[in-house]
């Protein structure tokens, strides 16, 4: 054997672990920065877990998500409002459970009149509205947290209409879907819209839901009645003493026509509505009602708005 060929090979057996050594620091390298972009993701039952997928598009939603998320703030199912809420602020809008995980209850009473005349087409229990409608009826027993947020949509149990049977009656005259008439076929929608909303984040049976939410109306105040039959106006001091005062209620106006009115209850520890209580400002600034209010009725047209009391 040549001694040129028996010295390259020695060069090359000696060259070899410097050659491992440098592969294998790489890849150690390599495996450091994968490890170093980890995505950590939580899973649908809560537990945290890494996935190496899609690292820089994951990082960059993560990221995102983290400093701001686009949550409702108003409950008003007809004028919802969105803003951005920062971190800190926000609770379980989107909390997927069936627990009665929040702090208090909003409690939201509507006037059908009002909302029959704002429509341009009226709907058709507007055409065919019943005596009691003339007074406040039920939209909607909401839960709320404390730091202004709300939980929705907290389970996939399918609203089931003949569990109301028992109550159907009661929620015609008192909870009434204005949208439709009571033979429609689509009469339920409403109650439907709020039981997946809200109802399933109470943590209360369908039955139990609608029932404490009928307990809950509180008869309409005379001088509502009064300013109705008149035409004229009732003082918001006035409304609001009715209420309790100004910490009890918030009342909702629109063009100068009361539209809602919402007071607040405390959660008993079994997910019940408990008693009133004071609405956390959170509440209170909804208010949009001037210092005289307009009472609307049924079969009226809408003033313009020039003509509106503020």
């Amino acid at each position: 054997m040549p001694p040129e060929f028996t010295l390259s090979c020695t060069r090359a057996v000696m060259a070899t672990p410097a050659i491992l050594l440098f592969a294998a620091t790489c890849l150690a390298q390599f495996i450091s920065v994968i490890e170093g972009n980890n995505v950590v993701n939580q899973d649908n039952s809560g537990m945290i877990r890494a996935t190496h997928n899609n690292i820089a598009v994951d990082s960059i939603l993560a990221s995102a998500d983290q400093n701001y998320e686009v949550v409702e703030v108003g409950h008003d199912d007809k004028r919802h409002h969105k803003n951005l809420v920062p971190p800190h602020r926000k609770k379980s809008s989107h909390h997927k459970n069936h627990e009665a995980s929040f702090d208090f209850y909003v409690f939201s009473m509507t006037h059908e009149p009002e909302f029959c005349s704002q429509k341009h087409e009226e709907p058709e229990g507007c055409h065919h509205p019943k005596r009691i409608w003339d007074g406040l009826t039920i939209h909607g027993l909401w839960p709320n947290n404390d730091d202004g947020s709300y939980p929705q949509n907290c389970s996939s149990e399918q609203f089931d209409l003949s569990i109301l049977q028992p109550i159907r009656d009661e929620l015609e005259q008192q909870w009434p879907n204005i949208k439709a008439l009571p033979n429609s076929t689509s009469y339920g929608d409403f109650w439907e819209h709020e039981w997946s909303k809200h109802g399933t984040c109470t943590g209360l049976s369908q039955l139990d839901y609608f029932s404490h939410a009928l307990k809950q109306l509180i008869p309409t105040p005379s001088i509502m009645k009064k300013a109705e039959k008149e035409q004229s106006f009732v003082t918001k001091d006035d409304l609001l003493e009715f209420y309790g005062g100004a910490q009890r209620a918030a009342l909702i106006c629109y063009k100068g026509y009361l539209s809602e009115v919402r007071v607040c209850h405390q959660k008993e520890t079994d997910g019940n509505v408990g008693d009133r209580m004071d609405c956390p400002q959170g509440i209170l600034e909804a208010t949009s009602c001037g210092k005289k209010i307009r009472i609307a009725s049924f079969g009226m047209g809408r003033v313009e708005e020039s003509t509106a009391i503020e």
